[in-house]
């Protein structure tokens, strides 16, 4: 029985080499394998070597071998490109700890081999600071069980004061039924319905504590994650407006970028082109459409345009108070 234990457990560990010290131009002789094993605490010679590697073929690890060079694993779930791509969006996201960054980055970069992990998947150093939540992983996956069987949360929703400080949102607790979770401005945001509000709202998970589901399942309506994220601009709610926008011809990729390449224009002129969309006229929203000046313009609705050109004014109004007063705030 130990044997047969020990066998199971040297089958692992080589099955750890190949993915730890072999890729498309990393090879393993079975010479090398043995001492690696060896370095493992396996003894190991090239028979048990070989129907060691016709097991874990077997298992379904895709493992080739090349004359003259030897054994390398030749597939994995994830590439080290995408690998690489998850582990930047993980450096990005709100509500993660340095500690759970790194700790996830590391998960990410133990599918590499050592040498792709070297060039291109390196652990990140310091991480700007940003507010985190411990409970966030833990969060996620009680959000997740709840959408998954429809039961209703309970929670806490915090904002932060400038000394940094917690300040709870109400004295009672939140009520949501959960639809889905939604990856936005670099954070998740759980969104339902709730009998405080008509419709559906959302919520930064990252700013939910103390989240406790219901037993009981309720009734869903239909609902489409994507086109609740393109109605509210940035996540910042307010009912949205169908709206007809004129852009310069040299923004149309960022068009497409920012609300993607289905969208329907039309060429005006030589330099310009319209399109339709409807989305939240949120002060996100207004901010997009002020980066590109000139370039860009609201042709309809008219209750529209009268915002943006209040929004304009209320700008130059901010920017002559700062004039009128010194750098301590009095006036001059």
């Amino acid at each position: 029985m130990a044997n047969q234990k020990q066998q199971k457990e040297k089958c692992l560990a080589l099955a750890d080499i190949l993915r730890q010290y072999s890729d498309e131009q990393h090879f393993l002789s079975c010479d090398m394998l043995i001492r690696h094993l060896a370095e493992k605490g396996f003894s190991a010679e090239r028979k048990s070597v070989y129907a060691d590697l016709n097991i874990l073929r077997a298992s379904g690890m895709d493992i080739r071998y090349q004359p003259k060079k030897g054994y390398r694993l030749a597939s994995r779930p994830l590439d080290a490109a995408r690998l690489k791509l998850l582990c930047d969006l993980i450096c990005s996201s709100g509500g993660l700890d340095d500690d759970q960054t790194r700790e996830l980055c590391r998960m990410l970069a133990d599918q590499c081999s050592i040498y792709q992990r070297q060039t291109a998947f390196a652990i990140p150093g310091p991480i700007p600071s940003t507010p985190s939540n411990p409970e966030f992983l833990d969060n996620v996956a009680i959000l997740l069980e709840a959408i998954r069987q429809d039961v209703e949360i309970e929670f806490r929703y915090f904002d932060l004061t400038v000394h940094r400080q917690k300040q709870y949102r109400r004295r009672r607790r939140y009520r949501l039924l959960p639809y889905a979770l939604i990856w936005e401005n670099q954070h998740y945001y759980c969104v339902g319905t709730s009998f405080h509000h008509s419709g559906f709202s959302h919520y930064r998970v990252d700013k939910m504590e103390q989240i406790r589901p219901d037993n009981i399942p309720r009734e869903k309506i239909p609902f489409d994650a994507g086109q609740y994220a393109a109605r509210t601009f940035g996540m910042f709610s307010s009912p949205p407006v169908n709206m007809t926008l004129r852009f310069d011809l040299s923004l149309v990729n960022t068009v497409f970028d920012r609300f993607g390449q289905d969208i329907l224009i039309t060429r005006i002129g030589e330099s310009w082109f319209e399109f339709n969309v409807t989305t939240s006229p949120s002060a996100p929203f207004l901010g997009w459409l002020f980066q590109f000046g000139s370039r860009a313009a609201i042709i309809a609705p008219a209750q529209l345009k009268e915002q943006m050109k209040k929004a304009a004014q209320d700008v130059l109004r901010g920017l002559e108070t700062d004039e009128n007063h010194d750098t301590d705030g009095n006036a001059i």
